[in-house]
């Protein structure tokens, strides 16, 4: 549990429903599963669910933002660990080796209707596709300016490259070998499309590191807040 936990996921309650609707979405599919289902997994009643999540969508958004939030977690204690792990080839290579552990997450990667249906396309996921762009380019920007990233490309076409690899990556990995085999090449790929020419310069990883931290860690504050926000009080 981050310090800056929601309360939302930190009360027995929430984290109650939500771990119900994401162990239901996992064996049923997003289409299958009802309120009354995950209420009844939850060990609450329909209303309760309502009293913390204002819809049936809303809930299995926070099932994923949940997700997320794992998943920034890790990327964090990487570049504590290592400032390199700061460069955006490595953290695509350690955030395709984390969801490879985060079945909900990858499902999102790997666009699994069959699993979560028409629920990444809702309108209500939208401020969650939106937050993630600006977080990719808030990245690039950060690292093109302290010479850790390629200058002969605008960063809007680099954030394109690099998604569009990523997504290839995820989509077709039966092809292309272990997990691990897998993420050295995209981070190979990611690195020759929109990496610097050369080695990257210490001094530089340890100026932007740090920055890069900060911003991975405001973002999962956006999402604690998303999710903190639409419990009501009835």
């Amino acid at each position: 549990m981050t310090e800056n936990a929601d309360p939302v996921i930190s009360s027995d309650r929430g984290a109650r429903i939500l771990d119900a609707a994401a162990e239901l979405v996992l064996r049923w599919g997003y289409q299958r599963v009802t309120v009354d289902d995950v209420a009844r997994q939850a060990g609450v009643g329909k209303g309760t669910v309502y009293l913390h999540f204002r819809s049936r969508t809303w809930l299995f958004v926070c099932v994923l933002m949940r997700e997320s939030l794992g998943l920034i977690d890790e990327l964090v204690a990487a570049i504590e660990r290592d400032p390199a792990a700061a460069l955006i080839a490595e953290q695509m290579r350690s955030t395709y080796l984390a969801v490879q552990q985060r079945p909900l997450l990858l499902a999102v990667y790997t666009r699994d209707g069959e699993m979560l249906g028409k629920l990444v396309n809702d309108g209500q996921t939208a401020p969650l596709h939106g937050w993630n762009a600006d977080l990719a380019g808030d990245l690039f920007r950060l690292l093109r300016a302290h010479g850790l990233l390629r200058t002969d490309l605008d960063v809007e076409t680099q954030c394109q490259i690099a998604g569009a690899v990523q997504t290839g990556f995820h989509l077709h990995r039966p092809a292309l070998g272990s997990a691990e085999q897998v993420a050295a090449a995209l981070h190979h790929t990611v690195h020759a499309a929109v990496g610097p020419a050369g080695p990257p310069d210490p001094d530089a990883l340890a100026a932007a590191a740090p920055q890069v931290i900060a911003r991975y860690r405001a973002f999962h504050a956006t999402l604690d807040a998303a999710i903190a926000s639409q419990e009501t009080t009835r």
